[in-house]
């Protein structure tokens, strides 16, 4: 792996982004996003809003590593900006391959690299009020912008908060996460006991709660098919825009995700609700 093509590629990510952004303010995109409270006491506006998350690239203060920043909305856009999106679109899925790349041979020299990558930019990190950060958010910097080819009549946008990842795991494989855990505890103890006493073609499923999604259900009235499409979103959306430049209807979700449950429990759903194995989040089926 050339790490100067790595530095190359990020380079003109970083460049492209800027350049598609710098025309939003240039040609005045009708737009919608909705701001925060303290976005709006501070006289930030949805349009610098976009820019910003666009190239938001790097960790803020105080940032958990694990916080992907979202935001969703919508920006008209005409075919120029949609074929800049779709070039950065690549270059990201690019760079995403040059990393993993690296890291599976050569760990220590990306973990050199990306301390590199970060501190690069400097005048458009400041320009974004994100002077002095070092250090690179590869999930937000290879993330997608939704981009949308044609102009939908509608656009509902809903929190999907109930996602959950399954992934089947057998009695065996319990028992040896267990074992790598302090099993000098009493309730690692007490658990040990417990998937000492399952069959072993018992079956098991490690259940992890995904982060909240927004979900975007686009409606078409353009005679195409599909006549309706699904997304989930963590950036606006760009879609081809219309004759008259207008907006699509959309409704005006909360700005966060709603901390209860909205979807009905499916009467079909086999596996318990509570965790057989807590420490390792094991589920048994019904």
């Amino acid at each position: 792996m050339n790490t100067r093509e790595l530095i190359n590629c990020f380079d003109l990510l970083v460049e492209s982004t800027q350049k598609l952004c710098d025309s939003f303010t240039q040609q005045g995109n009708p737009h919608w996003l909705p701001l925060t409270e303290a976005e709006q006491l501070h006289g930030i506006n949805s349009l610098q809003k976009a820019k910003s998350i666009f190239q938001d690239y790097w960790y803020q203060d105080g940032q958990d590593g694990r916080e992907t920043r979202s935001c969703f909305g919508l920006i008209s856009a005409n075919d120029t900006q949609i074929q800049e999106a779709l070039l950065i679109n690549q270059l990201k899925e690019l760079l995403k391959n040059q990393v993993k790349v690296l890291l599976k041979q050569h760990k220590n020299q990306w973990l050199e690299l990306k301390g590199t990558l970060a501190t690069r930019h400097s005048s458009l990190r400041e320009s974004l009020h994100f002077t002095g950060l070092s250090r690179l958010h590869l999930k937000q910097t290879w993330r997608h912008i939704p981009v949308i080819q044609r102009s939908p009549s509608r656009v509902g946008f809903n929190w999907y908060s109930s996602g959950r990842s399954i992934q089947k795991i057998s009695v065996q494989e319990a028992y040896e996460a267990l074992c790598k855990m302090d099993t000098s505890s009493l309730h690692i103890q007490t658990q040990l006991q417990q998937v000492g006493k399952l069959a072993q073609n018992t079956r098991l499923a490690k259940i992890q709660n995904l982060a909240p999604t927004m979900r975007a259900n686009l409606f078409y009235e353009d005679n195409q098919f599909p006549e309706r499409q699904a997304m989930n979103i963590s950036l606006p959306i760009l879609f081809k825009n219309t004759a008259n430049n207008s907006l699509p209807n959309h409704n005006e979700p909360e700005l966060v995700a709603p901390l209860t449950r909205k979807r009905a429990v499916r009467s079909d759903r086999t596996i318990e609700d509570h965790p057989f194995l807590p420490s390792i989040r094991v589920h048994r089926y019904s």
